[in-house]
């Protein structure tokens, strides 16, 4: 009778069994299916490789709503740019009124003054995340490695000075025509300049979306390979025990008639 044989294959049963319970322990309390590249190679490496992925994914989609905010921001400057052009119009063409005396005239040009004063002092202070948004021409960059947008900065206060409507004489009536005409072409420059900023705002809405769909996918394929089961693993582990709990029950027996084997041998 081969007692010692028998002993042996019953104890590496028995640690083959407790490595396999030691094994889904580690995975249900890690809630990772692979926990090391002994687990299953392949697929930490295909994981690794979508996580990678899924990092520029979402990073540029947090770059391109960044971006979103700053179009905002410019767009609603503008906006304000346009609201006091507005409302230079309107006292220009009240200027234009002949029942009007000179201390009228006067009255409204102050008015004009200190819209003008507003208009600078709102474009000198639009600025996100400390970068000014008018006060130079140039490209900002947005979005990232998924999706690459620019938005294009202008000197507006040099356009705007450039174009006259700092220089607003209501006290004349020649300075009263060139007024309307002045509001009206840099009123045009801006609405250009909103509707770029517009465009892009919407494409960049567009691509975010795509992302934070393409965001959900990879997520999806990282967590069907990676994460754990947790009803199947569970199972899995009550599964072992009883093979475990069973083989040292057998492996128990197997000693007993072992022992009284050799009794009836001696």
């Amino acid at each position: 009778m081969n007692i010692n044989g028998q002993t042996s294959v019953t104890d590496l049963l028995s640690d083959r069994l407790q490595r396999s319970n030691d094994d889904k322990l580690k995975q249900l309390a890690s809630a990772k299916r692979i926990n090391s590249a002994a687990d299953d190679a392949a697929g930490l490496q295909i994981a690794n490789r979508i996580s990678a992925q899924n990092s520029g994914t979402r990073q540029t989609e947090q770059n391109l709503y960044d971006g979103l905010s700053m179009a905002n921001l410019a767009d609603q400057s503008l906006q304000g740019v346009t609201d006091g052009l507005n409302e230079i119009g309107r006292l220009a063409t009240q200027a234009g009124s002949g029942i009007l005396s000179a201390d009228d005239k006067a009255a409204l040009q102050k008015q004009v003054d200190a819209i003008s004063a507003g208009i600078k002092d709102q474009i000198a202070n639009t600025e996100f995340a400390g970068t000014k948004l008018f006060a130079s021409n140039g490209i900002i960059a947005l979005g990232g490695e998924k999706s690459q947008f620019s938005l294009q900065t202008t000197d507006l206060a040099k356009q705007l000075e450039d174009g006259g409507v700092f220089a607003i004489d209501l006290q004349s009536a020649d300075g009263v025509a060139n007024a309307l005409d002045v509001v009206k072409s840099s009123g045009q420059q801006i609405d250009n300049q909103r509707t770029e900023i517009g465009a892009t705002a919407n494409a960049m809405t567009a691509s975010a979306r795509n992302l934070a769909n393409q965001n959900v996918n990879e997520q999806d394929a990282i967590s069907r390979i990676a994460d754990l089961d947790y009803a199947k693993a569970s199972t899995e582990r009550v599964q072992g025990q009883i093979r475990e709990q069973a083989n040292i029950a057998v492996a128990a027996q197997g000693r007993i008639q072992s022992e009284q084997a050799l009794q009836l041998l001696s």
